[in-house]
């Protein structure tokens, strides 16, 4: 997933990507249903940020071994992870990529779609953050925008509460990708000197 920096603003840290992501209208929860929604969006988050891992080289250090048999491991469960997804992709209806903004508060996208939820109607918010995983992450949220851009329209949405380990893990994964960018622009503009 391509991303850019979504810089400091009015919604804070933030970052941009395209994403595969789907929305449906939400009912009246039912307590059983947002438990299994938490439960799974952890899941989810803790996936994303264990996937996003800075990984080692080992130069002939004591211990290299363990760290290449670490390796052997860590690819195997790689392979593992993208048959498992594959699988669950066929699956899944279709979901359709897209420009998002994402922020610990809500989430802005572009669609053409003619079929545009409402101001004010409740929905569920399916992010595919990272094509490996075919798991989303599925927030309830509402919507507070709908703006007409040309050929497109903006769609702004403001999750609602979310319990406190969804929000810890999110917000871990949204500044990390905000770290990387600054660290990524602050790359390019060293090899433009």
């Amino acid at each position: 997933m391509e991303t850019e920096q979504g810089g400091h603003n009015s919604r804070g840290v933030s970052f941009k990507g395209n994403m595969l992501l789907r929305w449906e209208q939400r009912t009246i929860d039912e307590p059983s249903h947002r438990l299994e929604s938490v439960e799974k969006n952890e899941r989810v988050l803790k996936a994303l940020l264990l996937s996003q891992d800075i990984h080692h080289e080992y130069a002939d250090e004591p211990g290299e071994r363990a760290a290449a048999d670490l390796a052997r491991v860590e690819a195997k469960l790689d392979l593992l992870l993208d048959m498992l997804s594959q699988l669950l992709r066929n699956e899944q209806r279709a979901a359709t990529e897209a420009s998002v903004l994402l922020w610990l508060e809500g989430a802005s996208w572009l669609t053409a779609d003619e079929q545009l939820p409402a101001v004010g109607d409740p929905l569920w918010l399916s992010l595919f953050i990272d094509s490996r995983l075919a798991q989303p992450l599925t927030l309830p949220a509402v919507v507070t925008e709908v703006k007409q851009q040309a050929a497109q329209s903006e769609i702004v949405v403001a999750f609602e509460v979310l319990d406190e380990p969804v929000e810890e893990l999110l917000s871990r994964l949204i500044f990390r990708h905000h770290r990387r960018m600054i660290a990524q622009q602050k790359a390019d503009r060293r090899s433009d000197s």
